[in-house]
């Protein structure tokens, strides 16, 4: 997850009703989601140390990401990523595949070489953190049907892009689903200034929990909304990609998952009460009565990719504000760097004294500046 940072008078008063609700239970939820909020909350002191596990155990690869609440500090409280972990993926017939761990930034990742699961045996997620040890459920692996479609619609010019994913099973076999997607794309800054890069590439992943369930439906068929981008912006300015990831999961998963996506969209918060009855399937082996965020599924993955060129006609360039002016000092004070040079002559004994003729805004040249990055993703095609 990402540093989530929360309001410290808020968060007093919210934790109140929390564990007031769950008087009894000992179950308080968090939301997981990776939006900066702020909220009502009191006990700050009980938030210390919840361990939150996203992820989903899965075929040819399993990727696991581990995060822990942190204690106050000057009246903000951060999720940070857990890196000193052990993490396996285990079968029910001995068999152990152990993690490899990516530290720095956006660590707490833990990937897993699974490859092909057995549908025929069961496999679980198991943990070793400090002197605790977390196990979830073992589990058969659930049949993913295959993605019909991932496709996006514009309906004129000046509307949005929204972009749908559509799938179906056969016989009704699969009635939940979940979906996780990841963007890429890349942008050129409108005037190119050396040494400033001007080719850069951004990388996204959703941030909200994309559900859907077929139960009610007789034909078994799917569609679900999973973003909606703006036609200015300039991820669709010259090459665009989405690459879809979908898992048929089960129905204590499903309500689980539908339950926090509620709480999140009815109160806008990362900490909201969930029911005794849905609480995960992870638990603290030597502390059964500890707290702890997450729900693994054990799922085949199924993949679909989608692509927006620039002459599809989706994007629509924005008002530029870009341009090379001649200006004074006052204006390089306001963002503007020197575009050209001429050479101003004294007389002797002075040198030539290079002095900048035109200015232009430094965002117009360094696409860092835009959120970009300058290395492209893995396997993209120009």
């Amino acid at each position: 997850m990402h540093r989530i940072i929360l309001n410290f008078k808020n968060i007093m008063m919210f934790l109140k009703k929390i564990f007031m609700a769950s008087l009894g239970t000992g179950l308080a939820g968090l939301i997981l989601s990776a939006c900066i909020t702020k909220y009502e909350a009191t006990g700050l002191d009980k938030i210390e140390g919840i361990l939150v596990v996203e992820g989903i155990i899965t075929d040819d690869e399993t990727t696991i990401r581990l995060s822990q609440s942190s204690s106050m500090t000057d009246g903000f409280s951060f999720a940070n990523d857990l890196n000193n972990a052990r993490v396996f993926v285990e079968c029910d017939d001995g068999s152990v595949f152990p993690a490899e761990a990516t530290t720095g930034y956006r660590g707490g990742k833990y990937t897993m070489k699974t490859g092909k699961l057995n549908l025929d045996r069961k496999y679980r997620l198991k943990m070793e953190i400090d002197e605790d040890e977390y196990c979830s459920d073992f589990l058969f692996p659930i049949v993913t049907p295959e993605i019909d479609s991932v496709f996006w619609t514009k309906t004129g010019i000046g509307q949005p892009v929204n972009i749908y994913v559509a799938s179906h099973s056969p016989d009704n076999q699969v009635l939940y689903y979940r979906w996780s997607y990841q963007e890429d794309s890349d942008f050129f800054t409108p005037i190119e200034l050396s040494p400033y890069p001007s080719h850069c590439w951004i990388t996204e992943s959703n941030k909200d929990i994309l559900l859907a369930s077929t139960e009610k439906m007789v034909s078994g068929r799917v569609t679900e909304h999973l973003t909606t981008i703006w036609p200015s912006d300039k991820k669709l300015s010259s090459k665009y990609r989405m690459d879809v990831k979908q898992n048929a999961i089960s129905k204590k998963a499903y309500h689980y998952f539908n339950n926090i996506k509620k709480n999140s969209e009815q109160s806008g918060s990362i900490f909201a009460p969930i029911p005794s009855e849905l609480r995960g399937n992870i638990i603290c082996t030597n502390d059964p009565g500890r707290r702890i965020i997450g729900y693994m599924d054990v799922s085949l993955t199924v993949k679909k990719r989608l692509q927006i060129l620039r002459n599809d006609n989706a994007y629509e360039p924005p008002v530029s504000y870009c341009a090379i002016l001649s200006v004074d000092e006052l204006i390089k004070q306001y963002g503007y760097i020197p575009y050209d040079w001429i050479l101003y002559y004294t007389p002797p004994p002075d040198p030539l004294w290079p002095i900048p003729a035109t200015y232009v805004r430094k965002d117009c040249v360094d696409c860092t500046l835009e959120g970009g990055l300058i290395n492209k993703p893995p396997d993209w095609d120009e």
